[in-house]
Parts: structure tokens; sequence; C-alpha cells
């Protein structure tokens, strides 16, 4: 019987290591997907706010420019 035990211990221990990094490497994965994720959101909204500025700077120079020729 504390043979059975040693032999089941030392398979355990042998699989132990190999699983922990192959667990720390899946949650790296998934960490760096979920940054690469959330980079992509914050380039679209500022984007759309980069957009949005140069949009409202042609406007107000056209403004003054048609306040002018008026």
């Amino acid at each position: 019987m504390a043979i059975d035990i040693t032999i089941s211990t030392a398979a355990n221990l042998a699989v132990a290591q190999p699983f922990s990094l192959g667990i720390t490497a899946v949650a790296m994965a998934n960490s760096i997907g979920l940054l690469m994720e959330n980079a992509v959101i914050a380039e679209k909204g500022a984007q759309a706010i980069q957009n949005a500025g140069v949009a409202q700077c042609c406007a107000l120079m056209i403004a003054a420019g048609a306040a002018k020729v008026k």
C-alpha cells in the first residue's frame, strides 16, 4: 500500500509542473488578448474624437472665412 501511494505521489509531482505552466500560459494568452481588445476599442474611440475635432476646426475655418466675405 505504501508503494502505491509513493508511485501515485511521484506521478502527481511529475504532472504538476507542466500542468501549472500550461495553465499559466493560457492565463497569460487570455490576458494579452483582453489587453489587445481594449487597445483596439481605445484606438477607435481616439479616432472618433480626432475626426470630430478636425470636422469642428474645418467648420470654424469655413465660418470665419464666410464671416469675412460679408
